[in-house]
């Protein structure tokens, strides 16, 4: 998906070419394979159970996905993918606020939250998932913050050094320690505070 600034400001939304719209059987398979997922990871996944959950045959499935961990990806994929653009606000922190706040609210008010949970352990074994996920995901977060950053030190609100591949690492590290080990709240509070923390470390002198 490619987003773009409309004239009024918000962000506008393109859908890519090579993505068509999803089926209403496809749709139902995905919701299906995401709800076992947050309960049970990839290895409590079975095309049985989506089948059965989704209301489809297995050979449905199977038309349009060649495994469970195949099913896993496309579920994780469909999921985190789309990773709109901030648009410019003309103001760094709050551009940096908003881009933070966004995964917070995702992870910790949505299904997406458990999702991840339940795929933690599997990103660390499964090498197919967890290279779709360095991919498809982090490489869109990390473009986006390397925007957000280059707006910044050209505003002169970053320091000209600033490491954008750190700054995605800085501001998005606390949001997934908290999601998989402390148990932090994910809270309107952590934004601005993983923010304020990472520009203390990086403005001008």
């Amino acid at each position: 998906m490619v987003n773009k600034r409309s004239q009024n400001g918000e962000a506008a939304t393109l859908v890519a070419p090579g993505r068509p719209p999803r089926s209403e059987t496809q749709t139902t398979i995905l919701d299906a394979a995401r709800e076992l997922l947050a309960d049970h990871g990839v290895h409590g996944l079975t095309v049985e159970g989506v089948a059965a959950r989704a209301g489809v045959a297995k050979t449905t499935i199977y038309r349009r996905y060649r495994s469970k961990d195949e099913l896993a990806l496309a579920v994780l994929i469909d999921m985190v993918e789309d990773i709109a653009a901030i648009p410019d606000l003309d103001d760094t922190r709050g551009e940096l606020i908003a881009f933070v706040d966004r995964a917070v609210k995702i992870l910790g008010r949505t299904l997406m939250g458990r999702v991840m949970q339940g795929l933690v352990s599997d990103l660390a074994t499964v090498p197919a998932l967890a290279q779709a996920f360095r991919d498809r995901v982090v490489a869109a977060r990390v473009a986006e913050v390397k925007r957000l950053v280059d707006r910044g030190i050209a505003r002169g609100d970053l320091r000209a050094d600033t490491d954008y591949e750190l700054a995605n690492e800085l501001l998005f590290g606390p949001v997934y320690y908290r999601l998989f080990l402390s148990g932090g709240r994910l809270d309107s509070k952590l934004a601005p505070r993983v923010v304020d923390a990472f520009l203390a470390a990086f403005a001008p002198s």
